[in-house]
Order: C-alpha cells, then structure tokens, then sequence
C-alpha cells in the first residue's frame, strides 16, 4: 500500500462523490465500446486495426487510472469509516489518544534536546572535515600539564602548529574561558553598565568553520596579529537583534568593556552560536586582545599557559590517521626545548589524538551523554507500553466486532480489506496522537532544556520543532500504528465466519481468554517494573546526595556574584583595601550578621598548584587555593580546628600565611602536626607559606566528590580578583537583599552585581544532572505504571463482560461471591506475578549499566526493587480488583439472559 495513496484519498474527497460517479461510468462506458471492437477484430481493416491498438493502449493507462480511483474511493470509505467508529466509542478514542500523545510526546521533546545537545552538527561548511586537538599527554613530564594530560594548549603553540603543519588547510584557537563581562553599549545613555558575553578567537577562527558574515565583515588573520592593537568584535546575530534592534547600521558602533573600546564590524549568520554548544557569545573578539579583556591575563606568550582549544580543518584527501601523525610529531618538537635534558627520551610518549569537532565542543555533551541516552530509552520504554496498551484495546475491541466482520466478509469483503480498514483506524489514532505529541514536545522541550540548565538562564539551544523532529515524530507515530495496530487486525480477521454468525459463544470466550492479550498486560507491567526500579535508584541516589555535609553553612548563607574585574583596580594592595571598605560597608546593612570576599564558592571550579614541602621532591601534590577575606571562616561556617584564624598581623609586609584543611595537612604532612611548618608551589622559586591553623574540610568541586586538599590565602597578602561576597544573614532575604545592593553601589557605584543567591541555590544548579534523571524517570516510571493499570483493568473488565453468561451458571449452580472473586483474581496475580519476576530479572541486568550515575548505592539495590514491585503490585491488584468485585455481584438471572 503506498503511503501517499491516504493523502490522494483524502484530497479526493473534495471531489463531489456524484462528479466521480459519472466520471466512472464513462471510463466504464468506454471500456466496453473497445471490447465490443476487439470481438470484430477479424473483419476490421488495417487502418480500423491500427486506431483501435491505439484506443487499446490507452484503455490501459485508464484501466490503470480507473483501478487507482477505485482504490482511493475505498480508501476514503475506510477513512470515513474509522472516523464514524472512533467518534462512536469516544472512551476507546480517548484513552488511545491520549496514551499514545503522551508516549509520542515525552520522545518527541527527548530527541529534540538529545538532537540539539548531542547529535546536531554545527552549522558551518562541511563539519565533517573538522578536527579537535585533544587528549595530549605529556609521558609524565612535569611541564604544566595537570595530571600530565590537558585538553587545552598555549597560544605559542598554536601559532607554530599552524604555521609548520601540512595537513590542515587551517587552524583555529578558541580560548577556553567565556567572559561574561560588564560594559557599555554605544547608546546606553544611562552609562550603566550591563552583562555582555565574549570569547576570545584567532583571527582565522570564522575562515576556518567557513563562516561568513550576515552583516559586515568577520575577524581575518590581520585582526589577530598585534597583541592589544584591534579592539574590534564581530556580534551575534541573537545579540544583535536584541540589543542593537536588528539595526543595519550598527556596524561601526561600539562596545566599552574595561579601558578598552570596540568597534563592531559585523554581525554572525543566525544559525551560528558559536563552536561550544549550549553558549552563546555575544561578542567574537580577536585572541590578540587577551590582555585587555577584564580579567586582563597575559597568557600569549607563556608556553606552558594551556587556555586554548584548538580545531583544525583537514585538507582534501587527507584523511584522520595522517593528521594525528603530523599533530603528534608536531607536539613533541614542540615540547623539545622545554623539556629537561634527562627527560628527552620520554618525549617519544608524548601524543595528541585528534576527535572530530563537526559537532562542536561541549562540557554539557561529556555531562549529561549518559542521562540523555537513559532517559531516550526510558521514553521509548514508554511508548512500548503505550503501545501494548492500545493493542490490547484493540484486540478486545476487534473482539467484539466478531459479528460485524463475519457479515462483511459473507457480503463479499475481503481480508485484506478488512486488514487495511482496522491498519486505517490505527493510522488515524496514530496520527491524532502524533499530532498532540507533536505539540507536548514542543513544550517539553522547552521545559526539559530549563531543568538541564545549570544557571538561571536556560542554555542556548535550539530546541524548536525542525525538520528533523518532524521527521522523527512522523517516523515514531507510523510506527507506533504498525506495533499496536497490525497483531489486533490480523487476529480480528481470522475468526470462523460460521461461528461468528451463529453467535457461538464458546468461541468468543476462547478469544477473550487469548494468551496474546494476557502477554501484552504482562509485558507491560514487567518494562514498569524496570522503568521504576531505576527511578528508585535516581531518587534515592538525589536524596542521599542531599544528606552529604558540604562542610559550610547552607541556611542563610547568600553569595553576592560580583564583576571585580570591572573595578579598572590592580591586582595590589589597592584592590585589598577596596574588598575591606566593602566588606565592611556590607556589614552595616540591617540583617547582615558578617561577610567576607572570597576568590570562589562552591560549584565554581578551583585554582590549583603543585606543592612542595621542605625535604621532598618539587611539586608532589596538587592542591587547591583560595585568596579569601580575614573573617570568610565565621561567615562560611568552616570552624578552625587548631592555630589562629587571619588576623590584622597578616599584612602584606610580613610573612606570607596560610590555614589549610585536614585532607591537605592529612596528604602533604602525613601524621605530624603541620602548625608552624612551610610549603611552597611547584619549583624552588615558588612563594613559601608558614602554616598557621587546620580548617574543616569543605566540599567545594561537588556534593559527589571528596573534599578538596585546600590553601587559604589573606587576601591582604595574595591580592587578586575576587567575585564572590559571603554574606551570612539573619531574616528574610527578600527584605535584605536592597540594601546589599544599595551598600555596593555606594562604595563603587559602577561595580556590576552579577546575581544574589543563596549557597543552597548554588548546590542545586550543582546537582542538576541529578534531579533532571531523578524527577524525569520517576515521572516516566509513574506514567507507564499507569499505562499498565489500564492495560491490565481494560483487559479483566473485557473479559468479565465476555464471561457474564459463564458466572451466572456458576453462581446459578451455587458458587459464592468470594468463589467468583478469587477466579478473575487469580487471573490478575498471575499475570502481575509473572510480570514481576520478569521486570525484577531484566533490571537486575540493565540498572549495573547506570552505575556511574548513582551515589550512596549500588546498581542491584534491594530496597529499590522491593518498593518498586511492592507499589506495582498493589497497584495492579488493585486495578484488577474493581473488575473482580463487578463480576462476584452479578445477578444470576440477568447473567442467564446475557447475549
């Protein structure tokens, strides 16, 4: 049957049926006028022969046209049909729709966010020849790589790889950092400042994709050569209709940022946000003007300052092999000079593997791969069960349309007509349900990206309904209608049509008893049992993540993000006075118990070093460090437990200090008391720090992860940018909120406040991987618990109604209540428990596959198993009681007079 033969069907029926009567009738006509001709073949002559071969051929393509009306007309009877059908058992219609919507549905808004975030390639020419230099290690070479490896490279080595390589037609650095920095916009006349987006690229980054400007002109190697020298950007098409008002001459106009001025040459194509997916910069500017974007590093010339992503564009004919080779060779002549004498012949391991970057580079795509995929075949599970349940209905429903099909068949219909009514009716289920799916997709989508978003604001991903989730809902919803609609009318069409129309009711009750329908209940309740099971893993697995001590206060904790860069404040004495002043000003606000400045809080990443310690070999450890305000420990909640805390003795003209944490004196001084002992950084050049006190330790990288070995600083003697304020309150945050802000503006009036929240807010967006996996599989894990409880209520309803004449004789012959209870009981707990012994033996096969993404449990978990099969099974038995409780008080007579 082919496809388009429903729409030709359906666009037929425009056609008055009267009009396509008498078009019939002459095709029809014509027909046996040439038949008539053809009997007189022997006595025509050559020319008469001729005309008639003509005639003849043409009677075959309108044979042909006339056999495909006729089939478009039954069509369109089918269709006509299954409408007035469906309308007639509107519950039937319901259920299904909203079933299979919601099962189309939750898959439809899963892959447009799977697509979106981890199968979409980027939108720039030929993504499939792009290249990402990753996965370097060092062989164990002490040269700044953490751990010996890195993903990121310095600018001195992108500089000579693209000028020596042979391989790539281009190279292109993106600096690993996103700066959402403050300035001002040409045409602010307020002159407030306001949060603009940046990334740091080379000058060949958009020649390099093979993007070209929508308005303007993009970035070009000239721009990127003079270190400081073209303070010049290239906007996004978003930021630019946003904030610019799609204006067509809004290049030339310019952006103030720091002490420095930009001047927008152009405008990005719509589709392109960028090479990392899920950001959106605002603002391209070239790589050269690294120093002067707050926070003003000066990394361009350091080859060991590894801030670079690099993407290489493989020239034709060159294939992954030979660009690895070339990439490899390349890195270990780069390491060459920088490496010891005596660790020359270790350079021969030092490798870099290149990984395709069609896709773009994605620390959401590394995060939340595994979820996604999990939670992509739980919707399908879903669907699965939608499905079932469907078949089910329909399968009782064919059932009892026995008669109905019997006379059609003794009227002259065929099987396969009456195959290809019920696959219609199934279509035409299928098609509503796809359409509702289509558009709860589309706002779950929506709401899906707000809870994978780790920020207030929601990742920029386009999860609008495209071509390809077109496609896919399309290809979801024909299938669904061959899974739930095929079995069902194959089996309705294969009854005795002698028993069907002497009305045997034997035979009808035998069909109703088919193990079939008793299969599909079992198999649903057994893909319930698994989809709960591994709900139960997630919640327990967010709950226990949600008892972890992070080591710090949560309860009325606030952390002020601040824009210190913006300040135009040194890293010096100057800028440690100015966190005082501002602390203390803060301080005074009713409702402010204490606050201090502190370089991160948690979930914000870390500053880490290699230390030494008098006696052992250079750089042992790796630590993280924090700069931090002389009163962080009483505000943070983090107790002292032995020395003195910072204190005004602590200046910048006396011995460098530190306080470090119990795993930190644990790791670097073993089992002595460090108080009073040094350590320094990674060579014998580094800052060496006297110990002064032991701190408790903070879990700062992640409630799922150890507490960090971490170096507190003063910040009045490591003076550095610092973005967070720690304010410890009293009171409703609401009423205090204003007047924090009011005290910041009037120490530093153009001192940009990122976002106030509270440190409880900041170990939410921590966990929201976590409660994503959770809230959705148990929402998921809830549905298809539903779905099978209809499932299993439609069919023992069914098959109490089809067995009413068999219960009367039974309670007519003496049987009691509880007797009739326990026979559709029975048929009810042996369906649940063998759904249950299956659904129990499939999770524990597949839930060990989701073990990375548990805490505090292992994968084969028997509480979770137990609750899940407990709630199912009452559940289910429950929702075959109520058909068992209507069938123990049937009246016997009415029952003897059934059908």
């Amino acid at each position: 049957m082919r496809p388009h033969l429903w729409l030709i069907a359906f666009v037929g029926s425009i056609v008055p049926r009267r009009l396509r009567a008498d078009w019939r009738q002459e095709w029809e006509a014509e027909l046996r006028y040439r038949e008539n001709l053809l009997s007189q073949w022997d006595r025509l002559n050559w020319k008469s022969r001729l005309n008639l071969c003509n005639r003849s051929l043409g009677a075959f393509g309108d044979a042909l046209w006339l056999q495909q009306l006729r089939l478009e007309d039954q069509m369109f009877q089918d269709l006509r049909y299954g409408v007035r059908m469906l309308l007639k058992n509107p519950g039937f219609t319901f259920v299904a729709v909203v079933s299979l919507a919601l099962g189309i549905g939750a898959n439809t808004a899963m892959f447009s966010v799977v697509d979106a975030l981890l199968l979409k390639s980027l939108p720039v020419r030929d993504p499939g020849r792009l290249v990402l230099f990753g996965s370097a290690t060092s062989a164990g070479i002490s040269i700044g790589f953490p751990e010996g490896s890195t993903q990121m490279f310095s600018n001195r080595f992108f500089r000579d790889a693209a000028e020596r390589n042979q391989v790539f037609s281009g190279l292109a650095a993106v600096h690993s950092i996103p700066w959402r920095v403050h300035g001002i916009v040409d045409g602010n006349a307020s002159g407030e400042l306001e949060p603009i987006n940046t990334q740091l690229v080379s000058g060949n980054y958009f020649s390099v994709l093979g993007v070209d400007a929508a308005l303007g002109r993009v970035l070009d190697d000239s721009d990127d050569r003079l270190p400081g020298g073209h303070p010049i950007a290239v906007a996004s098409n978003s930021w630019w209709q946003g904030r610019l008002g799609g204006d067509a001459s809004a290049i030339g106009r310019t952006a103030t940022i720091g002490e420095t001025t930009y001047t927008i040459i152009g405008v990005a194509p719509r589709e392109f946000f960028g090479t990392t997916v899920g950001e959106s910069p605002d603002l391209w500017i070239p790589l050269a003007m690294e120093a002067q974007l707050p926070p003003g590093w000066k990394g361009l010339d350091d080859p060991m300052f590894q801030s670079l992503y690099l993407i290489g564009r493989l020239r034709p004919g060159v294939d992954s092999q030979q660009a690895n080779a070339e990439a490899n060779v390349l890195f270990q002549q780069f390491l060459q000079p920088l490496v010891p004498a005596d660790k020359q012949q270790a350079l021969e391991q030092a490798s870099i593997e290149l990984t395709p970057a069609g896709r773009g580079l994605s620390q959401l795509r590394r995060e939340f791969s595994l979820p996604l995929t999990i939670l992509m075949l739980v919707v399908g599970v879903v669907l699965l069960i939608a499905c079932a349940n469907i078949a089910n209905l329909l399968l009782a429903r064919a059932t009892a349309r026995q008669r109905e099909f019997s006379i059609r068949v003794a009227l002259g219909a065929t099987r396969i007509r009456l195959v290809r009514q019920l696959l219609g009716e199934s279509a035409l289920l299928a098609s509503i349900g796809g359409a509702g799916g289509l558009l709860l997709g589309s706002i779950g989508s929506r709401l899906l990206l707000l809870m994978a978003s780790p920020g207030p604001e929601p990742l920029a991903l386009e999860v609008s309904p495209d071509r390809r989730v077109l496609v896919f809902t399309l290809a979801a919803s024909t299938l669904s209608a061959i899974v739930f609609g095929t079995i069902p009318a194959l089996r309705a069409t294969r009854s005795d049509i002698n028993d069907s129309l002497r009305g045997v009711v034997g035979a009808m009750a035998r069909s109703s008893r088919s193990a079939l329908g008793k299969m599909l209940v079992v198999a649903q309740i057994a893909l319930s049992v698994l989809l709960l099971v591994g709900a139960g893993l997630f919640v327990r697995t967010l709950i226990n993540l949600h008892s972890v001590d992070p080591g710090f206060k949560t309860n009325n904790l606030l952390v002020v993000q601040l824009d210190t860069e913006s300040t135009g404040l040194k890293e010096d004495t100057t800028l440690a006075a100015f966190y005082k002043q501002l602390e203390d000003r803060v301080k005074a606000v009713p409702g402010v118990r204490d606050a201090s400045f502190t370089m991160f809080a948690f979930n914000q990443g870390g500053w880490t070093m290699g230390v030494t310690v008098p006696g052992e070999s250079p750089g042992g450890e790796t630590i993280w460090q924090c700069a931090v305000g002389p009163n962080f420990f009483e505000t943070a909640g983090l107790p002292i437990l032995s020395g003195r805390g910072f204190g005004p003795q602590d200046t910048d003209k006396s011995p460098k200090v530190a306080l470090i944490s119990e795993s930190m004196a644990k790791r670097i001084f073993h089992e002595e008391s460090p108080l009073g002992k040094r350590f320094r950084g990674p060579n014998e050049k580094s800052t060496s720090y006297e110990v002064i006190g032991i701190v408790k330790d903070a879990r700062y990288g992640g409630l799922d992860q150890s507490p960090e070995p971490m170096a507190y600083y003063p910040f009045s003697q490591e003076p550095t940018y610092a973005s967070n304020l720690e304010v410890s309150i009293i009171g409703d945050r609401a009423a205090i909120t204003p007047g924090i802000r009011e005290a910041i503006k009037e120490v530093s009036p153009r001192l940009p406040v990122v976002e106030i929240a509270t440190l409880n807010d900041h170990i939410e967006r921590s966990l929201v991987q976590q409660v994503l996996i959770a809230r959705l599989s148990a929402f998921f894990g809830l549905l298809a618990l539903m779905l099978a409880c209809i499932g299993l209520y439609g069919i023992m309803s069914y098959s109490v109604a089809r067995r009413t004449n068999e219960i009367g004789i039974r309670m007519a012959l003496g049987a009691m209540r509880s007797n009739v209870l326990w026979l559709v009981m029975r048929e009810t707990l042996v369906m649940v428990l063998i759904g249950l012994i299956v659904g129990v033996g499939a999770s524990l096969i597949t839930t060990p596959l989701a073990q990375s993404l548990l805490y505090g449990l292992e994968a084969i978990d028997g509480l979770s198993i137990a609750l899940a099969s407990g709630v199912l099974a009452a559940i289910s038995c429950f929702a075959g009681y109520l058909p068992a409780r209507r069938a123990s008080r049937v009246d016997p007579m009415i029952a003897l007079r059934y059908e």
